[in-house]
C-alpha cells in the first residue's frame, strides 16, 4: 500500500476575487511587460484575486470557525465598487523588485475597511492579525532576483478596466502542484446588497 496521504490540513488564503475576462487582460499585459524574462513569474490568469488575508496550512476541524468568522465580516459590507490602477508597483520598491503588483484605486478604503473587520472577526478565533500595513493590491509577477523595473512599468499603463463590482468575499484553498498552486473555491460569502 501507498502512502496515505494527509487531508488534516488544508493552505487557505480569504480574498477577493476579480471576473474571469478582467484576469485575462491583466495576465496579457503582465505577458507584454515580461513575457519572454525567464527570472520573472507570473501569476496566472486563473490565480489573480485581491488577497485579504493568507491563513496558510489550517487545520480542517477550524474552517467552519473561519467561515463564521468571514460571514459575519460580509454581513456587515454592502456590495461596493472599485477600480484597478493602471500603473504597475513593486515590493518593496521599483528598484529593487521582488513582487509586481496592480494598485486598487477607488474602492481601495472600503477593502481596507473590509481587511480590518476580518482581522478583528479572525481574532475572536484566536488567528493573530497581520503586523504589517495592509495594502490593496493584485499581485501579477514574482521575480527571482531583486530586479529594477521602473523603466519598463513607467512606460507601459494597462488600459482602464472600468468600474468593477466586489458582491463577495471568497475562502480559496490553495494547492501546490509541480507546476504552480492551484485555487480552489471553498465558499462565497455574500455582501449586503
Amino acid at each position: 500500500m501507498g502512502k496515505k496521504e494527509d487531508n488534516s490540513e488544508k493552505r487557505l488564503f480569504i480574498a477577493i476575487d476579480i471576473p474571469g475576462f478582467i484576469k485575462d487582460n491583466i495576465y496579457s499585459f503582465a505577458v507584454g511587460l515580461w513575457g519572454e524574462d525567464r527570472k520573472i513569474k507570473l501569476v496566472p490568469a486563473s490565480n489573480i484575486h485581491i488577497t485579504l488575508r493568507f491563513l496558510g496550512n489550517t487545520g480542517i476541524g477550524r474552517i467552519v470557525k473561519i467561515e463564521k468568522a468571514i460571514s459575519i465580516t460580509a454581513d456587515s459590507f454592502t456590495g461596493f465598487k472599485y477600480e484597478i490602477e493602471g500603473r504597475v508597483d513593486a515590493f518593496p520598491n521599483l528598484c529593487n523588485s521582488r513582487v509586481a503588483f496592480l494598485k486598487i484605486g477607488n474602492g481601495g478604503e472600503k477593502i481596507s475597511e473590509i481587511y480590518n473587520a476580518l482581522g478583528d472577526n479572525l481574532s475572536r478565533i484566536k488567528i493573530r492579525k497581520e503586523k504589517r500595513k495592509y495594502f490593496p493590491h493584485i499581485t501579477i509577477a514574482r521575480i527571482k532576483d531583486k530586479k529594477n523595473i521602473e523603466e519598463i512599468t513607467g512606460k507601459n499603463l494597462m488600459k482602464p478596466q472600468g468600474i468593477l463590482k466586489c458582491l463577495d468575499i471568497t475562502l480559496f484553498e490553495s494547492r501546490l502542484k509541480p507546476y504552480g498552486a492551484e485555487y480552489i473555491v471553498i465558499n462565497k460569502f455574500i455582501l449586503k446588497q
